[in-house]
């Protein structure tokens, strides 16, 4: 799959949205996280997933079993990760969704010492049909018990038995102590070669993400129902604890969120909402906050002017521009007051970087990118 790799080649951070986006479309991938995982933060994966389950009506018996074993892969990785990883071996999360089958992957470092043990509870567990696995089940919660770090692989046989299909996994080599551990497991069953063909796609989705810098991806429907979920999630990629720091990049995030749902534009004319992609790296020198969507090519000068407008103003003048445009009425069928590109660079104190795709006769796809400095 050598796709994953080639979109890291990509010099312009906007190209890199849109290719991010399309590469996201074609293997039915919904969002992606890397980073220091906590109790808050998949608080804030599972409540999107939730939201996003009831915009587009999944059946109830589904939804269970997606919320479950997305619980189950979350706590293993916040069990077992190591806080003080490097940026390289940062835990790995992911979900797919293909014609209402779903999969989740995820990756965590673990050390070798534990691998053997590791393997043979998985490989015991992929060898028992369902009658077994509810009887093994039993077993292991009768004769051994909770440990520090959770269940005795409890954990691993309920989401074998919640999600009726095969555990799949493999290890890479980091150093003599360490290894980086690769798991994945779908909501539907799927002969093996398809499922460890994924398993090779999620080493290079991590490579990728880490040539990149790539804390968080989210690549799906827009809609003002789960902007804040949305929103929450995306404060949670923030690896910055300084207030003033995260007021900014949320005061940003929060204007890309809306200038996608109220300008993005749907080509196929149906859908829950806007597609389009919000992508977070982060580096040494801060983050980026990028997003990109479908653009009618009717709204593309008005738009372009806007943010043009505010990237040409001397900085020291953005205030007063910001009053000015303030007080002036709305334009007929104006969503807002059209302030969102003047307050992101105040917050940012960057100018906006974006770019537009042609798509076809009637639309664009537009990408902007704002980094936000430590």
């Amino acid at each position: 799959m050598e796709s994953f790799l080639r979109v890291a080649d990509n010099k312009s951070r906007n190209n890199f949205v849109f290719d991010l986006f399309k590469l996201f479309e074609k293997y039915t991938l919904t969002y992606v996280y890397r980073g220091i995982f906590d109790p808050s933060l998949t608080d804030k994966i599972l409540a999107l997933a939730e939201t996003n389950m009831n915009l587009i009506g999944e059946v109830s018996k589904t939804q269970k079993r997606v919320y479950f074993v997305m619980v189950e892969s979350l706590q293993n990785i916040t069990r077992h990760q190591d806080v003080s990883q490097s940026q390289n071996n940062q835990a790995l999360f992911v979900v797919q969704n293909k014609d209402g089958k779903y999969g989740m992957a995820s990756g965590n470092v673990i050390e070798n010492l534990h691998i053997e043990s590791l393997q043979q509870k998985l490989d015991k567990i992929n060898s028992l049909d369902a009658d077994a696995l509810k009887a093994y089940y039993k077993d292991v919660l009768e004769n051994s018990g909770l440990s520090e770090k959770g269940g005795a692989g409890l954990g691993l046989i309920e989401i074998a038995r919640r999600s009726g299909s095969k555990l799949y996994y493999s290890f890479k080599n980091i150093s003599d102590k360490l290894s980086y551990f690769y798991f994945k497991t779908k909501i539907a069953n799927e002969s093996d070669s398809e499922q460890k063909s994924s398993l090779n796609g999620l080493r290079e989705l991590h490579q990728l993400a880490n040539e990149n810098h790539i804390s968080m991806v989210y690549q799906g429907q827009f809609t003002h129902d789960n902007l804040k979920s949305l929103l929450t999630m995306t404060e949670g990629s923030v690896a910055r604890t300084e207030v003033e720091f995260r007021r900014k990049a949320a005061n940003v995030m929060v204007e890309l969120l809306q200038n996608v749902c109220n300008h993005g534009a749907i080509p196929s004319g149906v859908g829950q909402g806007v597609p389009g992609v919000l992508v977070i790296t982060t580096e040494s020198t801060g983050c980026s906050v990028m997003a990109g969507n479908y653009i009618s090519k009717d709204k593309i000068a008005k738009l372009s002017a806007k943010i043009d407008k505010a990237n040409n103003c001397p900085f020291s003048e953005l205030e007063a521009v910001y009053q000015e445009e303030m007080m002036k009425d709305p334009e007929p069928g104006q969503k807002g007051a059209g302030l969102g590109f003047i307050d992101m660079r105040m917050k940012s104190s960057n100018k906006i970087d974006y770019s537009l795709v042609d798509f076809d006769s009637n639309f664009s796809f537009l990408s902007i990118s704002v980094s936000i400095p430590f």
